[in-house]
């Protein structure tokens, strides 16, 4: 049958592509044919004659045509909106630049719906034709990299250039559809449940080897007593592939996470395809914004995180934190800013406590918190082992084991790896760390002695006071609070507390000047009803803040005073405090 040409066909393809559009369309002008039609009629039958008092007029002609006019303008009305809807477009005030249109987004530049199934039937043969194109070229690279990859296992260099080629690749993989990432596995490898415990033969090619791999080793010597299975967690090797994607700068960091050797009926948790996140300064925002900048303000070089449940059940989690700080004294401060004044102290590291089943504690240069999802037992023995190995790990023997606990759970590695055979040697001992928390010891005991601080910046409101200890005491109904900040310069020292008086000065306060045999310089200042009993000895500043009654005052600086060294320790660089920041 031979298929409609022409205006027909054009008006054909309207009906079938909106009925009811077409069937209004047909209707105004049928209106508009039959109008003038109708008057004519109806003229000739004297309906349109006007009664003009006990006579009948014709009426003129050119109020015919008025009236016929308007008549005729209801459906011609109608008739342009119908064919204005067939080109107007509805996204003319919407268009975005940044927007790549789709063949379907332009279709109203199509006259009919066969012209516009064409034109997707051509775009969609273009994306076909590039994606084969992109396929071959994927498949080509893998081609070439199996020359780098034997390349790699000679060359440290290679090896570690290529985790990050492959997670380049990995994502243009994951783009066009090639399955899977590349296999760099040797395909004749012994089944994984035997692979697990021995040994590599050579250096995986696709992660960065354990430290003080030797590259020349390409076997392992035969005869070797098979490692006593690990517990739960990753392998070695997973472990090494792991910390491998890890930025330089916080690979150290993320070592300390427990990943390995892990209790028995606990899994590591995978945050997308990875089993732990690490974060520097400039992005810790992305994992708890909100906290970041107070963490920022202690100076924070890193933070690696991951979180572990119960194998099965992944209702309840285990959190763990830690992060780095620049020095001991700002994890000292980021720890005593967060710790409560009521809580269960715990060995752990330099100074440890528990909240519920929670754990916090700082070691070194390393703040930890491990925050349990589940109030249960179960989950805060697994908290407390890990932070007993943790602590274990970067400062040996700070944790006692808890003999209620399993061994599994306690095992401590060098690097946060499984623990190693019980006949290896004793690691060689590193160079003790400052620990600055022996500030604390200078403080008096006193009476109610509470709330150790360090305070890393603005000490009392003061901009020019900075790393200060201190603890709050109390007697009856007095308080007051102690504090001692020394420098590496006396001279320092002596600028500080002049600068502290003339602070004093400023806000009107009454100054004493008093004598003691201990003291280089020594002074009351009295304002507002609080008394303030400030010296100076030697490399130190310190002093009562905060009281009501200038005879205890008095009383209590004297012996926090004699009970001072010659020379207190400090944690200043030898030039770090010589001359006061601008603007003080």
């Amino acid at each position: 049958m031979e298929q409609p040409t022409g205006s027909f066909s054009v008006l054909q393809d309207w009906f079938l592509a909106d009925p009811l559009w077409a069937l209004a369309a047909l209707s105004c002008v049928i209106a508009l044919a039959t109008t003038p039609i109708a008057f004519v009629l109806l003229g000739r039958k004297e309906y349109l004659n006007t009664r003009r008092g006990r006579s009948y007029r014709r009426p003129e002609w050119w109020s015919v045509v008025c009236g016929m006019a308007l008549v005729m303008g209801v459906p011609g009305i109608i008739l342009a909106l119908l064919v204005k809807s067939q080109h107007f477009d509805e996204d003319r005030y919407a268009f975005d630049p940044n927007e790549t249109w789709s063949v379907v987004e332009q279709g109203r530049q199509y006259r009919n719906a066969r012209e516009l199934s064409e034109a997707a039937e051509r775009e969609f043969t273009r994306l076909q034709e590039e994606r084969r194109l992109l396929v071959e070229g994927v498949k080509a690279v893998d081609e070439a990299m199996i020359g780098l990859r034997a390349a790699a296992a000679t060359s440290p260099p290679t090896a570690e250039a290529i985790p990050e080629v492959l997670e380049t690749l990995a994502t243009i993989r994951k783009a066009v559809g090639v399955d899977a990432p590349q296999q760099l596995l040797d395909e004749t490898a012994p089944p994984i449940e035997l692979a697990r415990n021995a040994p590599p033969t050579m250096p995986y090619p696709y992660m960065m080897p354990p430290p003080g791999f030797d590259w020349g080793a390409q076997a392992v010597a035969a005869g070797a007593p098979p490692a006593a299975p690990p517990g739960p967690g990753l392998t070695p090797a997973e472990l090494q592939a792991e910390l491998a994607q890890v930025p330089e700068p916080q690979r150290e960091l993320a070592a300390l996470l427990p990943l390995s050797d892990l209790p028995e009926g606990w899994e590591i948790g995978q945050s997308g395809e990875r089993y732990l996140e690490s974060f520097n300064a400039g992005n810790l925002y992305e994992k708890i914004d909100g906290r970041a900048e107070s963490f920022v303000q202690y100076d924070v070089v890193g933070m690696a995180y991951t979180f572990y449940h119960p194998e099965g059940n992944p209702a309840n989690e285990v959190q763990l934190y830690i992060f780095e700080l620049s020095n001991p004294l700002n994890a000292l401060g980021k720890y005593g800013t967060e710790r409560p004044e009521e809580v269960e102290p715990l060995e752990l590291g330099t100074a440890g406590y528990a909240s519920g089943t929670s754990v916090f504690f700082h070691a070194k240069s390393y703040y930890v918190q491990i925050v349990p999802t589940s109030e249960s037992e179960e989950f805060r023995d697994f908290a407390l082992a890990l932070a007993r190995r943790i602590s274990n790990d970067v400062i040996p023997g700070s944790a006692p084991e808890d003999e209620a606990v399993a061994p599994t759970a306690l095992a401590s590695s060098e690097g946060g790896g499984p623990t190693g055979s019980a006949e290896a040697p004793p690691a060689e001992p590193e160079e003790e760390e400052a620990d600055p928390t022996v500030l604390f010891t200078l403080l008096p005991e006193g009476p109610g002695r509470s709330n150790e601080q360090y305070v890393s910046q603005d000490v009392f409101g003061y901009a020019f006071l900075s790393n200060v200890f201190m603890a709050s005491y109390s007697q009856g109904d007095l308080t007051w609070q102690a504090f001692i900040r020394p420098y590496a310069d006396p001279g320092r020292a002596r600028e500080v507390f002049d600068q502290y008086r003339a602070e004093a000065e400023a806000f009107d306060a009454e100054i004493r000047e008093v004598e003691h045999d201990s003291a280089d310089s020594m002074f009351i200042a009295e304002n507002f009803g609080l008394i303030d009993v400030i010296f100076l000895k030697g490399n130190a500043f310190g002093g009562v803040n905060g009281a009501s009654d200038p005879e205890s005052a008095r009383a209590f600086a004297d012996a926090f005073l004699s009970s001072l060294p010659e020379t207190v320790p400090h944690f200043d660089a030898p030039d770090a405090e010589a001359a006061p920041a601008e603007g003080e």
